[in-house]
């Protein structure tokens, strides 16, 4: 027999559901053990009517289950009777409808007239619960499962149970020893035939807990699934250490300490020096929680791509090794599509203080949404939660309120999610070394699906951007200013920055072959100013259609993405953007070299021959060709820089580096320095040659001199920003491909 709990130490919520559910699961202990129905009054809590009042219900709810089990029988009038308190504010509706329900699934016929007669005050509301429903959902905070009666110090099977290291929802967790293998496991022991381990059993990822194998011990009703054995404890144990440390003191060090603490209350070494705890500890908390939250986002997304929904991700379901390396675990509650029998409903669950606004409207039999209608996006929403009271220590929608009323308790967490995280907690959560992060979690906590990341892939990629905040500056770049300006006219912007040096250098060309070639040229003097008017009037705007041509993809695609009618680019965009700065090149030297044979034909057409002989077309065409050189290689870096920096990280979108997309930066890193060689050598041949022609327009030559070396600093400032961008970007985690 149980003494009733005084509730002087149940000071949140957390507590609060830690014992209503310890009381619950003494209650279903003392249903296994004892040869009749137990005191329900002695499971009670003493004060806190509204924590007693919620208890008392869900004692209720699960006394029921077990009568009707048994072929025993109890109306609710009876619990009135034993509890005035149920009569003050009349029955919850919740409870009327579990009755109903369980009364069916025993095989009796209640009829709703007959309740609505019996409880005419909530008569409307339970017609609401009981109108179209085509499948009882359970209103009881936990299954309905048997006590779990082994301890530790006993063998059990295969195994010695050598401690106890953790309990809840009818299940208990040992370190054990495994017999035949000589070996350590935690070995989860429940008495329900669940399918966490047929669930696991899909899942090898290196943040998600790998099941050994399973067992059924039909004699005595237990379930046995065998796992690696974790001894850093859980989050739950990192935040409850986390509490007591002031917030400017905590570190990656305060993840370590938690861990080592565990190891040493469990009577075990705490872990040897490590390149992995070194990391840790050098960490501040804010890339800590952030580190924390990218491993377990890549594992949830890879469980989601596997066709299974965890549903009850919260720290106390977050195992930690001795260095720290979190793994999920408990996925017990989880849905997936994939199993037999592994219906929506039979495996719905999930602890209220982390669910997401759809998901408790789900968990409330009152509401029309269903649990099928959920998806990844419940979990990204738990995970979020779990790292911001990871992070500062309390949960981000402030106090949650428990009522007697369940339905009422959980419309009351409903309404914190539509209100949102409160001003206090948004202002307490550190920023540290990851910039962004608050608003990452910010974005998943949104009361509407629709406006949270749309799976924890695209979470887990945020996160890792905000542990990357060079990449992060470029991917995702404070709204306005000249990148939006980019991103908006791409075309007009890059054939500005490729049209400017290719005037300049024309400039250039029309002075130094109007001094040398056509001032002794005296028949084309009348006809040269026209025809530069023709061949840059077609050159000019046929390279700006070239370069339309070449960048009409991104451009399209840059509109979908600004328009939301995309999150991002395919792979052969992205490297058609990273080519454009060669392609520009390209295109410039073509034009010039056209231009170039074009040049002498069109004078000697005009003028005939030149009174120099056949070399002055062989000079026109290296003037073109020299110029066209030094006019191709310097938009080269200006193009390139934009593509890389601003128009390459705006086609990523949402979407993640792709391996191909690391490729073709790789590609882009190795062209820079061909660029920055031509870049540099050019103008040097270009004066000398024009020098050892004997030049008769000095000035024209020590322009392009000056023009060539401004060119060429220019040319290694913009390859040094543009190498910076190139690192962070390759640094980026690369995306799965089906992810």
């Amino acid at each position: 027999m149980q003494a009733p709990t005084r509730p002087s130490s149940l000071t949140s919520t957390t507590q609060i559901w830690s014992v209503i559910t310890d009381r619950l699961e003494a209650f279903a202990h003392e249903w296994e053990s004892a040869s009749g129905p137990p005191e329900l009054a002695a499971f009670l809590v003493v004060g806190a009517p509204d924590v007693r009042g919620l208890l008392l219900v869900e004692l209720i709810k699960f006394d029921l289950e077990s009568r009707l089990q048994r072929g025993l029988d109890r109306a609710l009038e009876d619990y009135v009777k034993d509890f005035p308190e149920l009569g003050s504010t009349g029955l919850p509706a919740d409870l009327l409808y579990e009755d109903f329900h369980l009364r069916r699934r025993a095989g009796r016929d209640p009829q709703p007239g007959d309740y609505f007669d019996r409880f005419p005050d909530r008569a409307d509301e339970l017609a609401r619960l009981l109108g179209g429903t085509a499948v009882a959902r359970s209103t009881s905070i936990v299954a309905s499962r048997a006590a779990v009666s082994v301890r530790a110090g006993s063998r059990l099977d295969d195994f010695d149970l050598l401690t106890l290291i953790g309990e809840g929802q009818f299940a208990k967790v040992f370190m054990a020893r495994q017999l035949t293998m000589q070996r350590l496991v935690a070995l989860k022991v429940t008495a329900s035939r669940g399918m966490e381990a047929q669930t696991l059993a899909q899942l090898d990822h290196p943040h998600i807990v790998r099941v050994y194998d399973q067992r059924v011990l039909n004699e005595r009703g237990l379930q046995l699934v065998y796992m690696p054995y974790l001894p850093g404890g859980t989050l739950q144990d990192v935040i409850t250490h986390v509490r007591t440390v002031p917030a400017d003191q905590r570190s990656g060090r305060t993840l370590l300490d938690a861990i080592d603490a565990i190891l040493m209350r469990r009577g075990e070494v705490p872990a040897a020096a490590s390149p992995v705890r070194a990391q840790w500890a050098e960490r501040d908390w804010a890339t800590t929680v952030c580190t924390i939250g990218a491993k377990l986002a890549t594992a949830l997304d890879y469980a989601h791509r596997h066709g299974v929904l965890h549903r009850d991700v919260k720290p106390a379901n977050v195992l930690l090794t001795a260095d720290g390396e979190p793994l999920l675990a408990d996925f017990n509650v989880g849905c997936c599509s994939k199993l037999d029998g592994a219906g929506a409903i039979a495996l719905f669950g999930g602890s209220l203080g982390y669910m997401a606004l759809e998901h408790l409207e789900a968990f409330d039999p009152s509401h029309p949404r269903v649990p099928e209608t959920l998806d990844g996006r419940a979990d990204a929403f738990s995970l979020s939660v779990t790292l911001w009271e990871l992070a500062t220590g309390s949960r981000p929608f402030g106090s949650e309120r428990v009522t007697a009323d369940r339905q009422e308790t959980v419309k009351g967490l409903v309404a914190l999610r539509r209100s949102g995280p409160t001003p206090e907690a948004v202002a307490a959560f550190p920023i540290g070394g990851t910039p962004g992060l608050r608003e990452v979690l910010l974005s998943c906590l949104e009361a509407d699906p629709d406006r949270r990341p749309a799976t924890v892939g695209e979470l887990g990629r945020e996160l890792e951007l905000c542990l990357r905040p060079a990449a992060r500056k470029l991917v995702r770049p404070e709204p306005g200013g000249w990148r939006e300006v980019v991103c908006t006219y791409p075309l007009l912007t890059t054939y500005l920055l490729s049209v400017i040096p290719n005037m300049l250098a024309s400039a250039f060309n029309i002075a130094y072959n109007q001094a040398e070639i056509i001032a002794q040229w005296h028949a084309v003097e009348r006809v040269f100013d026209q025809v530069i008017l023709v061949v840059n009037g077609v050159f000019f705007p046929l390279g700006m259609i070239a370069s339309w041509l070449a960048l009409r993809p991104v451009s399209r695609a840059l509109r979908r993405i600004r328009q939301g009618n995309s999150p991002g680019s395919d792979e052969r965009v992205r490297g058609c953007c990273l080519r454009f700065g060669a392609t520009t090149a390209g295109i410039c030297v073509v034009c010039w070299s056209v231009a170039g044979l074009l040049w002498p034909i069109i004078l000697h057409v005009l003028a005939g021959p030149p009174p120099q002989g056949e070399g002055a077309y062989v000079h026109f065409l290296f003037s073109l060709i020299v110029c066209g050189l030094m006019a191709s290689v310097y938009p080269y870096f200006l193009v390139t820089y934009l593509s890389v920096t601003v128009l390459f990280p705006a086609l990523l979108g949402k979407n993640g580096l792709k391996q191909q997309d690391r490729e073709n930066l790789r590609r882009v890193d190795r062209a820079l320095g061909y660029f920055r060689a031509a870049a540099t050598a050019v103008p040097l041949i270009a004066v000398a040659l024009f020098a050892s022609r004997g030049a008769s327009n000095p000035p024209a030559v020590a322009a392009m001199s000056v023009a060539g070396l401004a060119g060429v600093g220019l040319a290694f400032l913009l390859e040094s920003r543009t190498r910076a961008a190139l690192t962070a970007l390759i640094d980026l985690p690369v995306r799965e491909r089906n992810s």
